[in-house]
C-alpha cells in the first residue's frame, strides 16, 4: 500500500499538499486490476500496456503509469520535469494517467522510495541458480507464524515484478521474503538496491 505523495516525491523529490490517493498495489497486467491499484504500462515485445489503459481505468484502477501519450478523457500528471511546478490535482473521482520517462525504472524508483519509508521491516533476499521458490516458501512458512510477512507471488523475482511485491507492504508488515532472479550480470546488485535485504540466501 502506498501513496500518490510516495510517487511524486520519489520521481521529483516534491510534496503534493491535497487530493492524495492511496494505492493497495500496483500491478501491469489489466486483466488483474481492482479497485485501488495502479496500473503500470509497459511496452512490451508481443504487446504494449498503453493500449489497455482504458480497460484498467474500466477494471477500478484509481492511476495509470504511463510514458506514452494515451487517448481518453484523462488527467495527466507530468513528472518527466523535477524542476516543474506541479498542478493542481483532480478528486479521486477523475482517471489519472501519471507520465514518466520509463514505466518500469519509475515502479523500481517508487519501490525504492516506499521501501526506506518501511524502516521496520525485514527483509531476506533469495536467490541462486535452483530452489528459489521453495526456500521463499520455507522460509515464509516458519516467519508467518509468528510476524506479518510478505513474499514473493509465483516467480516475480525479476525487475519488475519485485518492485510490485514491495508495493504491497504497508507499515503492519514485519517480514518480507523476496525472490530474486538473475539473468544479467549485476541485476541481483540492482534488485538489492531496491529491497535492501537485512539477510541474504544463496
Amino acid at each position: 500500500m502506498f501513496t500518490l505523495n510516495e510517487i511524486v516525491r520519489a520521481m521529483t523529490g516534491k510534496e503534493i499538499t491535497e487530493n492524495d490517493r492511496v494505492f493497495t498495489e500496483a500491478v501491469v497486467d489489466s486483466r488483474i486490476v481492482s479497485s485501488g491499484t495502479l496500473f503500470g504500462a509497459i511496452p512490451g515485445e508481443q504487446t504494449d500496456g498503453h493500449k489497455f489503459v482504458g480497460s484498467a481505468f474500466a477494471g477500478g484502477a484509481s492511476a495509470a503509469l504511463i510514458q506514452e501519450d494515451v487517448s481518453g478523457d484523462y488527467f495527466c500528471l507530468d513528472l518527466r520535469d523535477a524542476y516543474g511546478d506541479l498542478p493542481m490535482l483532480p478528486d479521486a473521482g477523475k482517471p489519472l494517467c501519471v507520465r514518466v520517462r520509463d514505466t518500469v525504472e519509475a515502479l523500481q524508483k517508487i519501490a525504492a522510495y516506499h521501501r526506506r519509508k518501511l524502516s521496520g521491516m525485514n527483509v531476506t533476499g533469495i536467490t541462486g541458480t535452483v530452489g528459489k521458490t521453495t526456500t521463499k516458501e520455507l522460509i515464509f512458512d516458519v516467519l508467518t507464524r509468528r510476524y506479518n510477512t510478505l513474499k514473493t507471488l509465483g516467480n516475480m523475482n525479476n525487475e519488475i515484478g519485485l518492485p510490485l511485491t514491495l508495493l504491497r507492504a504497508d507499515e503492519n508488515t514485519e517480514q518480507a521474503i523476496l525472490e530474486m532472479g538473475f539473468y544479467v550480470p549485476g541485476e541481483i546488485e540492482q534488485l538489492c538496491g531496491i529491497a535492501v535485504p537485512s539477510v541474504g540466501v544463496i
